[in-house]
C-alpha cells in the first residue's frame, strides 16, 4: 500500500499534518478549528494521562488500494451495482470506478480545469451526482453508461457546494458551506433553488432524509447545531444540546428507521444522537488519541448506518475505523493500518462491508461487516446511573477475551465532561490499567466517576476503553449528573427569560409613567 507524505498546499494550515479539510468539504475549515480547538483544550484542563498502546502481531482486518493517479487525493465514496464502489478524486479532478470483483480501477477525467469533485449521490436512472468546490460553484452529473458529464453552476457567487444527495423523487439537494445556503435541483428540469439558513455563517456540511422524504436534516458545523428543513414549506427548525454538553462541529448526519438522527462531532471525539421528538440528545464517546499522538480529539468524520442499526465511522485524527452499537452502548475500533491515512467520507456496500477514503494514503479503505474486537466489554449497569456532582460512584466492567490464547488488555476512559472527550484527572479513575486475560478468560474492572462540583445538571458519558493491539471495545455509561445549585449558572441559564422580565418591566413603567391623574368635575 502507499504511504504518501502530506504535502504543503492550499489545504494546509502552517506547517502541521491534516490541514487539508475535514470532508475536505468544509473540512477545510473544520480540520483547522477542530485542531487548533484539540490543542488549545489540552493546555486548558488537566487530562489524565492515556498509556501508550502496544502494537502486536494481530492480523487487521482493514484492506487499502491504492489509487491509480498519484496524490489524487479521494474524498467521497458510495456503491454502485455489480459490485462497484464509485468515488471523487479530489485533487485530480475525476470520478472513478472500483471493482470488487477483480480490484480494477476505472477513472473519468471532469471536462474543466481545477474542478475539486467532493460529495457523491446517485439518483434511479444510474447517474452520479456531486458537487464541485471549485470556485465554478457548480453541481455535476455523470452517466457511466455513455461517460457523459453535465454541469448545473449554482445562482450565489463564490458558491463551495459540498455535500449533495438525491431524494426518491429525483431532487437533488446540496450544501454550500461558504454562502450558508442549501440547494435544490428540482427533477425533471432540474431549475434551480437555493435557501439560507436562519443563522449567518453556520457552515452547512451534511445533509440527510428522514423516512418520509419530506425534511431534510442539515449539520450546522460552525453554529455547532443540527437544523431541519421541511422541503414542502420551506422552513427550518433549529436544535442544539445544553451548553455543557454542546456540539463542538457536527459534520456527519444520518436518520436511523426510529427517526433519531445520529451526528458526528468532527471537532470533539463522540458519536451524538438527537431525538427530535423531545429534543434531547445523547453523547457515544470515542477513544482519544494516545499521549504520543499530535491531537487531543479523534475527529469523527462521517457516518453510514447498516441494516441492524450500527453506526460506522471513520475517526480523522485517531486514525480508526469506528463501529457503534446504540443497543449494547458498546463502540469497537480498529486502527487503519496506513499512519496518518486521514480518511474523509464512506459508505456499505450492498454486503454491508464498510469502504472508506485515505486522502493523504491515496488509497481506498475496506473492512468487513462481519468484522468484531478480540475483546469485549460488558458494563454492569444498564441505563443512565443518577450521581451527583462532587460525588463519587463506582460501576463495574466485565471484560472478555475472545481468543484461544492469553492476551495483556491495556484500559482507559475518555467522557463528555469535556468536548475533548479527554477526562480531567480525577473524573474517572480505573482500579487497574493493564491486567492479563486467559484464554477464552475474563475479568471484572472497577471504574470510579466523580462529576466534577462545578459540572451543571445534564447527561454525560463515559467510556470505559479495553485496548488489545490494533483494536479496541468501549462500554458507554451515561450519567445523569446532578449538579450544585449555582446562582450564576441559574442567570447563565435563564437569561432570555430574565431580559424579558426586565423589557416588560421598563415597557409598564414607562406607560405608568404617562399616565395623567384626572381632575375631578365641580
Amino acid at each position: 500500500m502507499s504511504k504518501l507524505q502530506p504535502r504543503k498546499d492550499s489545504y494546509r494550515h502552517g506547517n502541521q499534518r491534516f490541514r487539508v479539510s475535514a470532508i475536505v468539504c468544509a473540512l477545510v475549515l473544520l480540520s483547522v478549528q477542530a485542531s487548533l480547538g484539540s490543542r488549545l483544550a489540552t493546555s486548558e484542563v488537566k487530562i489524565s494521562s492515556q498509556t501508550q498502546q502496544p502494537q502486536t502481531a494481530f492480523a487487521n482486518p482493514i484492506r487499502g488500494f491504492a489509487v491509480p493517479t498519484n496524490d489524487s487525493g479521494p474524498l467521497a465514496i458510495i456503491s454502485g451495482s455489480n459490485g462497484t464502489m464509485w468515488f471523487s478524486e479530489f485533487h485530480a479532478g475525476k470520478i472513478a470506478e472500483f471493482s470488487t470483483l477483480n480490484n480494477s480501477f476505472h477513472e473519468f477525467q471532469i471536462p474543466e480545469n481545477g474542478s475539486r469533485p467532493a460529495g457523491l449521490s446517485f439518483d434511479s436512472h444510474g447517474k452520479i451526482w456531486f458537487a464541485d468546490e471549485s470556485g465554478s460553484g457548480s453541481i455535476w452529473s455523470f452517466d457511466p453508461s455513455t461517460d457523459n458529464f453535465m454541469q448545473y453552476k449554482t445562482t450565489s457567487q463564490n458558491s463551495t457546494p459540498i455535500f449533495v444527495l438525491v431524494c426518491a423523487r429525483g431532487d437533488v439537494w446540496f450544501t454550500e458551506s461558504t454562502t450558508n445556503k442549501i440547494g435544490e435541483l428540482s427533477y425533471p428540469s432540474y431549475a434551480m433553488s437555493e435557501f439560507s439558513l436562519p443563522i449567518s455563517n453556520s457552515g452547512p456540511v451534511e445533509i440527510a432524509f428522514a423516512q418520509n422524504d419530506s425534511t431534510l436534516w442539515i449539520t450546522q458545523s460552525f453554529a455547532g447545531k443540527i437544523a431541519s428543513f421541511n422541503i414542502l414549506s420551506h422552513t427550518f427548525k433549529e436544535y442544539s444540546p445544553p451548553s455543557n454538553e454542546g456540539l463542538k462541529s457536527p459534520v456527519g448526519i444520518i436518520v436511523d428507521n426510529q427517526g433519531n438522527v445520529w451526528i458526528s462531532d468532527h471537532g470533539g471525539s463522540s458519536v451524538d444522537e438527537l431525538n427530535p421528538a423531545n429534543s434531547t440528545f445523547r453523547k457515544f464517546p470515542t477513544s482519544v488519541p494516545v499521549t504520543y499522538s499530535n491531537y487531543s480529539i479523534s475527529a469523527v468524520a462521517t457516518l453510514a448506518i447498516d441494516s441492524k442499526g450500527r453506526l460506522w465511522f471513520v475517526e480523522h485524527f485517531s486514525n480508526k475505523v469506528g463501529v457503534l452499537n446504540p443497543t449494547t452502548g458498546t463502540i469497537q475500533e480498529f486502527n487503519i493500518p496506513t499512519p496518518g491515512a486521514y480518511s474523509v467520507l464512506n459508505a456499505l456496500d450492498a454486503n454491508g462491508n464498510f469502504w472508506f477514503t485515505e486522502y493523504y494514503a491515496n488509497e481506498i479503505g475496506e473492512i468487513s461487516g462481519n468484522t468484531t474486537t478480540s475483546i469485549s466489554t460488558t458494563p454492569e449497569t444498564t441505563g443512565a446511573i443518577t450521581d451527583a456532582a462532587g460525588h463519587t460512584i463506582d460501576e463495574m466492567i466485565l471484560v472478555k477475551n475472545e481468543l484461544n490464547r492469553s492476551v495483556v488488555v491495556q484500559l482507559s476512559d475518555s467522557s463528555s465532561f469535556t468536548q475533548t472527550g479527554q477526562t480531567p484527572v480525577g473524573e474517572v479513575s480505573i482500579n487497574e490499567t493493564t491486567i492479563n486475560l486467559p484464554a477464552r478468560g475474563s475479568e471484572t474492572i472497577e471504574a470510579s466517576l466523580t462529576p466534577d462540583a462545578s459540572l451543571g445538571s445534564g447527561l454525560f458519558s463515559v467510556g470505559i476503553v479495553a485496548t488489545l493491539g490494533n483494536e479496541s471495545s468501549i462500554s458507554i455509561l451515561f450519567v445523569e449528573v446532578q449538579g450544585q445549585f449555582s446562582v450564576t449558572q441559574w442567570v447563565v441559564s435563564n437569561y432570555q427569560i430574565l431580559i424579558a422580565v426586565v423589557i416588560v418591566g421598563l415597557v409598564s413603567v414607562f406607560f405608568m409613567s404617562r399616565r395623567q391623574p384626572r381632575s375631578k368635575q365641580t
